[in-house]
């Protein structure tokens, strides 16, 4: 008997029903019609992807896993002296998978975060770890756009040199000293080393042709199925995101909502389709040769798609964009399609006495604003800048942390010099309190928690509002996002609920859950993997 759990970033409860009433998400509604289903609450006050995820693998909640955002803030205040979310000591909860194998069960995981980190205190992978792959802890360089022209044009990435040479009728020549690519109109690997590489493509803009390419990261394969892990160091070149940034810099043409007719769109949408590919060919091998009793998929395309795309096809937020938004949803549902058909796979590798759960780590809300709380704080006297027009912790009685992860910390100390004084607090309290969603009477921080620590505040926000640390060199704290979709601070918004749905034995078939905690889907997973058939009779549900 296997679990088989297939995370979708950020696929949103209501995003996935909108597409499954449409009829375009075939798996997802085999899946749920073979067992039960339910939107997700994530995390809060922060549901950025670490925390979240953290919370999904643990069955936690932050204040338990310690898992507060992208980076974990330093009590100086320093981003310097912060830690990343997804460093391997910072999450203090053990993930189903650690407690599974304690258990006598064994793991095969596809670019989950942590697994791949998990080792003994000898340093050696544990027993219970079949085979593991992972490649965002390692990143060598981000994407780039280059224009080609009559000679020859030479990039880095990362440490590696590349050549393109002029483009001819049959597509341009790109060298490396590991191997060259014949590059046209449709992505191309070419190995950098023995272990990473990258895909090109060229495109024509505007009169412009370009040369593409993607990120590049150094994957890690371990565990001690030797099978499993050989198929899974032979998968394609790994790529973690598509050229979202490219696309909203500009480099692809107009944007539809910029007057465009389309073509950025479908050259964004070409970068995540490969993405999603060469993720379902790591999960693919892992379906074939696994013999464990979990597997772990990840899937970072819904995620990636959603923050450059979904904000003009959500008709709550500010960002919508009607006139746009069939021809924008158009393409959100050719990711969503392509991340169905992965679960369809699985669903067809499993059988009987198998479990198959989807998940996600939380939803995703449109986004029409980003607002810098800095600002406010300096002008008021709270946050203080030095010399160079920075901020300056150290002498700011309040100030909104650099990681961005929600959290105001407060300096303002009382006279025996362990905890700021009430006043600070009350004062950053009547601040926001005064803020305004712009447009709306509506409040645009939507609460604010004091931190069990004692040394800071957590905003929440509302959804159409995305927090930023920068401070805006016009004064001005509130400025239109960059990008239309987003999920940082949880204000109980329930776009920002994930989906979630689960067959197997011991399940009631079509059964709709409503609205579970985030933390449910590991619980779920560990009774199936552990209980007998008579045990799963007393599921919860």
């Amino acid at each position: 008997m296997t679990v088989y759990w297939l995370v979708w970033d950020a696929a949103a409860h209501w995003i996935v029903d909108r597409l499954d009433a449409e009829g375009q998400l075939p798996a997802v509604r085999r899946l749920r019609a073979s067992g039960v289903s339910a939107a997700a609450r994530p995390p809060a006050p922060n549901c950025q992807t670490p925390p979240s995820l953290a919370t999904l693998f643990t069955g936690t909640w932050p204040a338990e896993h310690g898992v507060t955002g992208f980076r974990i803030p330093s009590p100086t205040g320093q981003f310097a002296d912060s830690v990343s979310g997804f460093a391997p000591e910072v999450c203090r909860s053990p993930a189903v998978w650690e407690t599974a194998g304690r258990a006598g069960l064994h793991t095969t995981a596809v670019h989950v975060p942590w697994i791949a980190d998990t080792t003994t205190d000898s340093g050696a992978v544990p027993d219970w770890l079949d085979a593991a792959t992972e490649a965002y802890s390692r990143p060598l360089a981000r994407h780039g756009v280059h224009q080609l022209a009559e000679e020859p044009v030479t990039f880095a990435i990362g440490p590696h040199e590349l050549t393109a040479h002029p483009e001819t009728a049959n597509g341009v020549r790109v060298r490396g000293r590991y191997g060259e690519a014949h590059v046209t109109d449709t992505w191309t690997p070419l190995p950098l080393d023995e272990t990473t590489g990258v895909h090109l493509r060229r495109a024509r803009v505007q009169n412009r042709t370009l040369l593409l390419h993607t990120g590049a990261w150094t994957p890690r394969t371990v565990g001690h199925d030797n099978t499993l892990t050989a198929a899974l160091k032979a998968a394609p070149p790994f790529v973690g995101e598509s050229l979202g940034s490219r696309y909203r810099a500009g480099d692809f043409g107009p944007r539809l909502v910029d007057g465009g007719d389309g073509t950025a769109e479908d050259l964004l949408m070409s970068s995540n389709d490969l993405v999603g590919r060469n993720f379902t060919a790591a999960a693919t091998r892992a379906l074939a040769h696994h013999r464990s009793d979990l597997v772990v998929m990840y899937l970072p395309t819904t995620d990636d798609i959603g923050h450059e795309l979904l904000g003009w096809c959500d008709e709550f937020s500010a960002a919508h964009r009607p006139d746009d938004a069939p021809e924008v949803w158009r393409r959100i549902a050719r990711c969503y399609r392509q991340a169905d058909a992965l679960l369809g796979r699985v669903l067809d590798r499993a059988d009987a006495q198998d479990t198959v759960v989807l998940g996600a780590d939380h939803g995703m809300a449109g986004t029409a604003w980003t607002f810098c709380p800095n600002e406010p704080l300096r002008a008021a006297g709270l946050a203080v800048t030095d010399s160079a027009g920075l901020l300056d912790p150290g002498r700011s009685a309040a100030y909104y942390h650099p990681v961005n992860n929600g959290s105001v910390w407060l300096n303002d100390r009382a006279r025996d010099g362990t905890s700021p004084t009430y006043d600070t607090a009350e004062a950053v309290r009547r601040l926001f309190a005064e803020v305004r969603v712009p447009g709306t009477n509506r409040p645009l921080v939507r609460e604010i928690r004091a931190a069990a620590d004692g040394r800071h505040l957590d905003l929440l926000l509302d959804a159409d509002c995305l927090p930023s640390a920068e401070l805006p060199a016009d004064g001005r704290p509130l400025r239109p996002a960059a990008k239309p979709g987003g999920h940082v601070t949880n204000g109980g918004d329930d776009r920002l609920h994930a989906v979630f749905a689960a067959a197997g034995p011991g399940l009631p078939r079509g059964s709709d859950l409503g609205v579970i905690d985030n933390t449910w889907p590991a619980e779920l997973v560990l009774r199936q993997l552990t209980a007998t058939r008579t045990d799963r009779s007393a599921s919860p549900v």
